[in-house]
C-alpha cells in the first residue's frame, strides 16, 4: 500500500461547523503539477481507510475528501455552499502544510461525487437559473470553474422531479433539502441547466452508474447524458429514449466531446460502489 501523510480536518474559511471541513491525503509523488483528486461526501470519515488508500494506490496523485452540512437543519444550498467553499480553498494560495512547495495543481482539481455528490459536481460546472425570490442563490465564481478540469458523477441523482416521478417514497430527503415548491424542484436540477455562454463547456465529464444499483436505476444518468447532447451536440444528434427496455450499453454511444459514460463496469450496490476496488475497462 502507498505511504502517504494525512492532513484531518482543514476549516473552510468561515466555517461555523465540523462539517465544514476537508481532509487532505498526500503521497510522496504530490507536486505541482499532480492533479488533486477531491471526493465529494457527506461523511469524508467513511473513506479514511476505504477509498482514500485505494485510489492513492492506483494513480500516485494527492486526494481532498470534503464534507458539508446536512438537512433539514441546513437545507439547500448550504451543501453547494460548503462544497464551494471547500474547492476555493483548494484552488487557492498554499496552504501551511505544503511547506511552501505546491503538493498540487491548482488547475487541475478532478471532482468525483457519489450520489448526492455526484449532484453537486454537476452542479458546480453548468449554469443554475437566474435568481428569483422563490430560488435560493448561490454562485460558482469563474476561477474555480476554471480551475475544475473534470468531474466524475458516481450513481448519481441529476434531476429531482424525475426522481421523485421514479421513486415517490423518496419525497421526505429531497423536500427537507429543497422545499415542497416544484417549480424549485425543477429549477434546482442540473439536468435542466445551461452552459455559462461566455466559455462552454471545458470541463471532462465521466458519468459512471452500477447495474446493480438498487436504490436508483438508469433514468437519473440517462436524463443527465441527453442533456448533455442537447448542450454539446453528438455524433448523430440523437437525444437518449428514457423507455426501460433500452439496451445497456446504448447510453456510451455518440457522446458528446469530453463527456464518456461507463454503465457496465461498476458493481455493487448503491453504497458498495463508492468502498469497493472497481474493475478498470
Amino acid at each position: 500500500m502507498a505511504s502517504y501523510t494525512t492532513h484531518l480536518d482543514i476549516a473552510y474559511p468561515g466555517a461555523t461547523s465540523p462539517r465544514q471541513a476537508l481532509d487532505l491525503f498526500l503521497p510522496p509523488t504530490a507536486g505541482p503539477s499532480s492533479p488533486l483528486l477531491v471526493y465529494v461526501h457527506e461523511s469524508k470519515s467513511d473513506f479514511t481507510h476505504t477509498l482514500v488508500p485505494l485510489l492513492i494506490q492506483h494513480t500516485r496523485l494527492p486526494v481532498a475528501c470534503l464534507e458539508y452540512r446536512l438537512a433539514p437543519a441546513d437545507p439547500h444550498p448550504a451543501q453547494i455552499v460548503d462544497v464551494i467553499s471547500g474547492l476555493s480553498l483548494l484552488a487557492g494560495p498554499l496552504l501551511p502544510l505544503e511547506e511552501g512547495e505546491a503538493k498540487w495543481d491548482r488547475k487541475k482539481l478532478v471532482v468525483a461525487g457519489h450520489s448526492a455528490g455526484a449532484f453537486m459536481a454537476a452542479t458546480l460546472i453548468l449554469r443554475p437559473p437566474s435568481p428569483s425570490p422563490s430560488l435560493p442563490s448561490f454562485d460558482v465564481p469563474a476561477p474555480l470553474r476554471h480551475s475544475i478540469s473534470h468531474i466524475i458523477c458516481i450513481d448519481g441523482i441529476y434531476d429531482l422531479p424525475t426522481l421523485l416521478d421514479e421513486y415517490p417514497s423518496y419525497d421526505s430527503f429531497v423536500h427537507e433539502a429543497f422545499g415542497r415548491d416544484p417549480a424549485v424542484l425543477a429549477a434546482e436540477s442540473p439536468a435542466r441547466w445551461g452552459l455559462y455562454e461566455e466559455e462552454g463547456s471545458k470541463t471532462r465529464v465521466a458519468l459512471l452508474h452500477s447495474a446493480e444499483d438498487e436504490l436508483l436505476s438508469f433514468r437519473q444518468p440517462r436524463v443527465f447524458l441527453r442533456r448533455m447532447r442537447q448542450l454539446l451536440g453528438g455524433s448523430s444528434g440523437r437525444a437518449l429514449r428514457e423507455e426501460a427496455d433500452e439496451a445497456v450499453g446504448e447510453e456510451e454511444k455518440d457522446l458528446p466531446e469530453g463527456v464518456v459514460a461507463d454503465f457496465v463496469s461498476l458493481k455493487g450496490g448503491h453504497y458498495e460502489v463508492a468502498n469497493t476496488a472497481q474493475p478498470t475497462r
